[in-house]
């Protein structure tokens, strides 16, 4: 019948999967609203997954309902969901419906019906891990400690936890991966449940403990999630402390240890809004636990320097919270710690706690000859009705046993089937405990071969080491005069490099003044159109002594920033000379931004307007602007004139440094150098070697028909308003 049930829900969970692979949400665009209210019913119940684990059900389901009908797309929401329905259930010891929701978890993790958006499934193999943690525990409950230990095993080899990021959820992950592990070493392995049987660990498994402690010591200095988990992982380094310190002839620095984890969770269990029933049951239950150990001789705790003045504080916090008598000097001191932990664990919903709290508290009572009060227990036990067969066979195997001890019941036909219990128990219990030594041994083996491969790899690694040590030598020599050469030939690159460089800034100078000693030279000028040619040139003079300071000695110097296309248009507008009437330069105003050189972009778009005007000798020279419609990430820059235009052999020949361009109206003649295009398409190249790929620059022209240069740039978050274009008026420059 279980496993009917648990099937039946993993197929509804498919169900749901398939849902949200025929749902209409496009990936990316998620309702926030309806997204911040699933989140908000995924931490009201992780947050009162101790406190009320019916609550944290109820809000899970809740969350469910809304992502199957909703939201089916949210991956990692419902993923959250099911691990809180697992840890609810956990806690109310409903161990099926738990492992369901685990098993769902990572059903739900492997299966990708379709690629989710990024933001929706990040934390899928952090919820996958978490949730393999819950099987773990649950595997642990039910004494099959082999299955558990090699699944921890495998979830530490996985690797995922050891990536720590800066994440809340992967903190909860690596604080319930070491609760985990500590309460597999103290209270389930080396027949470590805690009762007052004298505590004994092996050597190993000590060493081990201890390895174990300062890892999860270290890493939770790092690791934050809420006060709950906090107070987990401090009981679970308490308990481990404590048992190491019982194992260790009552070694009164572990034992000092743990009560140093107790005292902080009194102290968070002091504070308003931290009050945790569970929490406070266990820092009492660990206190009785200390008090039964036949190994714990009472001095180390209620006299030892190091133990007694925490042990104190511990008292006087925990009275604030709880009332009772825990006097030290108390001959009751072991009963009373007893009788608060078991009252206190039947106040919450966990009927394996109940069942727990009761056979320790017998156990104890009936070892120290408190004969009524064990009575008492047993009887609590047998009159709770929340607990079941199956549920914890360890402790139900221990009040079976204790029952049978004490005579509790005069009936033959009780005795009869507590005994029979009892071997049911006792077999199942001894044959999970063998299967755990074989794994042991079957580890411990592997370990053995590893050391041999890794000797082997050692030795393997000293041979080539020294292998690579002669060759090395041998060929020291030679790498010498290899890198001698190559600084040769660089220090001669960066001497042609220079003279390119003071080539380049002459032929600059060159392009730049030509245009405007041309319009001093007409016989037709104005004298203020004279003037402003003036100013223009000694504006160019001044461009020319910066374009040289960058250019020389180190090369074109390229200044990476984002800049507005309109501070750029604006510039070159104002330092463009129309000596023609008859030719508009119109700027189409626009609002895009750019990446690249400022000043590299102004001579860029200055040369493309200076050569369209000069080509032009009536019409239109337009520049304009627009987020590249083939590529989002670029802007396309257009210079459109309605000149001369150019043939198909011109253009061919346009941006090469080895032909001279000619007009169609002089083709005898070269009209300039053409350095300027070529200058150009260095300045696209230096932009697409510093942003990114794919800027470049290209022309469109046919004879008498105008043309048009392109360049694309890298665009900077940019929305085009695409405002109306301005015109500039022909008698101003």
């Amino acid at each position: 019948m279980k496993w009917l049930f648990r099937h039946i829900s993993l197929v509804a969970v498919l169900l749901t999967l398939a849902a949200g692979c025929n749902s209409q949400h496009p990936d990316g665009q998620v309702d926030l609203r309806l997204r911040a209210r699933i989140d908000g019913l995924n931490k009201g119940a992780f947050i009162n997954r101790f406190d009320d684990p019916r609550l944290t059900i109820a809000c899970s389901y809740r969350a469910v309902e809304l992502l199957r009908d909703s939201l089916p797309d949210y991956h990692d929401g419902l993923m959250r969901a099911y691990n809180n329905l697992a840890f609810g259930y956990y806690m109310l010891a409903e161990h099926d419906s738990a492992q369901v929701y685990t098993d769902s978890t990572i059903a739900l993790s492997t299966l990708q019906p379709r690629p989710w958006p990024r933001s929706l499934h990040r934390n899928a193999e952090v919820e996958r891990v978490i949730a393999q943690l819950m099987q773990v525990r649950l595997l642990q409950r039910s004494c099959r400690i082999a299955d558990s230990y090699q699944l921890l095993y495998d979830i530490n080899q996985s690797k995922v936890l050891k990536r720590q990021p800066d994440n809340y959820l992967y903190s909860f992950a690596q604080m319930e991966y070491y609760i985990t592990s500590l309460t597999l070493n103290y209270h389930y392995r080396n027949s470590a449940v805690a009762s007052s049987s004298g505590t004994t660990l092996s050597d190993d498994t000590k060493e081990a403990m201890k390895s174990l402690l300062a890892e999860a010591e270290q890493a939770r200095q790092k690791l934050k999630c809420d006060y709950a988990e906090d107070m987990s992982l401090n009981y679970a380094l308490a308990h481990s402390y404590y048992r190491l310190a019982a194992a260790s002839q009552s070694d009164p620095r572990l034992l000092s240890k743990a009560y140093d984890y107790l005292y902080a969770n009194a102290k968070m269990l002091a504070m308003p809004g931290q009050y945790c029933i569970y929490h406070l049951a266990n820092v009492f239950q660990l206190q009785a636990f200390i008090a039964a150990d036949t190994n714990i001789h009472p001095d180390t705790y209620t006299r030892h320097p190091l133990c007694r003045p925490k042990l104190i504080q511990l008292m006087h916090t925990t009275l604030r919270i709880y009332s009772t008598d825990t006097s030290l000097s108390s001959p009751n001191y072991g009963l009373n710690m007893f009788d608060v932990s078991t009252d206190l664990f039947f106040q919450t919903v966990d009927p394996y706690q109940h069942l727990g709290a009761v056979v320790a508290a017998a156990e104890y009572c009936r070892h120290v000859g408190a004969l009524n009060e064990a009575y008492d227990y047993y009887t609590m036990a047998l009159e709770d009705p929340s607990w079941h067969d199956g549920m914890a066979p360890k402790f139900e195997s221990m009040l079976y046993d204790g029952l049978i001890r004490m005579g509790y019941s005069p009936s033959a036909e009780d005795n009869a089937r507590w005994y029979a219990r009892e071997m049911e128990l006792l077999d199942f219990i001894n044959r999970n405990e063998s299967a755990d030594l074989m794994l042991q041994d079957r580890l411990f083996q592997s370990e053995s071969r590893n050391r041999y491969y890794i000797l082997a790899i050692v030795v393997g690694s000293v041979f080539l080491i020294i292998l690579a040590t002669l060759v090395l030598l041998l060929r020291r020599r030679s790498r010498v005069l290899r890198d001698e050469k190559k600084a040769l030939q660089q220090a001669k690159r960066q001497d042609i490099e220079r003279i390119a460089n003071v080539e380049t800034c002459l032929s600059v100078m060159r392009h730049d003044i030509n245009p405007f000693l041309s319009y001093l030279t007409a016989k037709n000028l104005s004298p203020e159109m004279r003037q402003e040619v003036l100013d223009q040139l000694l504006r160019t003079f001044a461009n020319i002594k910066n374009w040289t300071n960058l250019s020389i000695p180190s090369g074109l110097q390229f200044q990476l920033s984002t800049f507005a296309l309109s501070e750029v248009f604006d510039s070159v507008a104002a330092s463009c000379v129309r000596l023609d009437p008859d030719v508009d330069l119109v700027l189409h105003p626009t609002s895009l931004k750019v990446q690249g050189d400022r000043q590299l972009t102004e001579i860029l778009l200055r040369n493309l307007v200076n050569n369209a005007l000069q080509h032009t000798p009536k019409g239109t020279v337009a520049v304009h602007a627009e987020v590249y419609a083939d590529d989002s990430r670029f802007v396309h820059i257009e210079v459109n004139d309605t000149g001369t235009g150019m043939d198909a052999e011109t253009l061919e020949n346009l941006f090469r440094a080895d032909k001279k361009v000619q007009t169609p109206a002089d083709t005898s003649a070269p009209h300039g150098t053409g350095f300027g295009l070529i200058l150009c398409r260095y300045i696209i190249k230096r932009h697409d070697d510093n942003t990114l790929r794919g800027c470049r620059i290209w022309a469109e022209s046919e004879p008498n028909r105008g043309s048009t240069f392109h360049f694309l740039l890298a665009g900077s978050d940019n929305t085009d308003t695409r405002p109306a274009p301005r015109t500039k008026d022909k008698n101003t420059h």
